[in-house]
């Protein structure tokens, strides 16, 4: 299973870089000029600045995206839900900037324009899926 998450803002690279080792200090990292890996017990991530994702994202949610963020999910841990949603939850209470996030290629999550919407409906009748982890207010709605 896999996520994209693509995030947008102000902010540089290397600045976004460094919000995501601080929040995910506990993780194995491995930074270089173009990429970020890091990888936790629930999930791998993978950051690149641009690329194709980035822009199709944009224009289909008609935001501006600057960063993808390629979350591998290790679906054997049991609590990859909750850990990704509370990383996903702090990133957003600490960055500005529209994004997306996708569960394998449907969008799940969107922060546009300063409001959260969540679409439940894109998880295959899931139930009880963790987005109360994010930590932030959020409106469940639908997210074409």
């Amino acid at each position: 299973m896999f996520c994209s998450f693509y995030f947008g803002g102000s902010s540089e690279f290397s600045e976004f870089k460094k919000t995501i080792i601080r929040l995910l200090q506990g993780g194995e990292i491995v930074d270089t000029d173009d990429n970020l890996t890091v990888s936790c017990d629930g999930f791998t991530l993978s950051i690149k600045e641009g690329g194709h994702g980035v822009r199709f994202a944009s224009e289909d949610h008609r935001i501006e995206l600057k960063f993808n963020v390629y979350i591998d999910v290790i679906v054997s841990y049991t609590n990859w839900a909750q850990e990704l949603m509370a990383f996903i939850g702090e990133l957003l209470r600490s960055r500005d900037g529209d994004c997306i996030l996708e569960l394998n290629d449907k969008p799940i999550l969107l922060r546009k324009d300063h409001v959260v919407t969540v679409d439940e409906k894109k998880l295959s009748g899931a139930k009880g899926f963790p987005f109360h982890e994010l930590g932030i207010e959020y409106q469940i709605g639908d997210i074409a």
